[in-house]
């Protein structure tokens, strides 16, 4: 939402570098702001590679947490951008890498979330990036064609 179109959504995905002996008093925030969290869940997501989902109370709001488990998800951490967010500083995916990110999934909303981050910002986007990150990933095919299909929507 912050370099495309914002929209509503219920999830926040997160890519999380933590420590073992870190992750119990990480769940104990989390469940003392309202997030059903469990540490046995979140250690087995990062053992397995996987990802580990944790509910908002009663609601569908979701946090979707995984590990750094690629040279990309590497990348997106080293490349994040601090954002005031309510008075507090986050870290956020690049706009190279959220978009990037958008179009390896290739859902139907994660395409029209990369269009719009095209749109919105692609007289500051870092083409070269974007296409070795696309390269590594081994999706180039996928991103012409993405950006072959923009042209025409433009």
């Amino acid at each position: 939402m912050y370099h495309g179109v914002p929209r509503t959504t219920v999830d926040i995905d997160f890519i999380l570098q933590i420590e073992e002996d870190a992750i119990p008093p990480f769940v104990e925030f989390l469940e003392s702001k309202g997030f059903a969290a469990s540490v046995e869940d979140i250690q087995t997501a990062l053992r397995e590679k996987s990802h580990s989902t944790l509910f908002f109370r009663d609601s569908l709001l979701r946090l979707d947490i995984q590990g750094v488990y690629s040279e990309f998800d590497r990348l997106t951490l080293e490349r994040a951008i601090p954002v005031n967010l309510f008075g507090t500083t986050i870290m956020i995916g690049s706009a190279e890498d959220t978009f990037v990110n958008k179009i390896l999934f290739q859902g139907e909303q994660d395409l029209r979330d990369a269009l719009g981050i095209f749109v919105r910002n692609h007289e500051n986007l870092d083409l070269d990036y974007i296409h070795s990150t696309s390269s590594m990933l081994e999706i180039q095919d996928i991103l012409e064609q993405f950006l072959k299909d923009s042209k025409t929507r433009e």
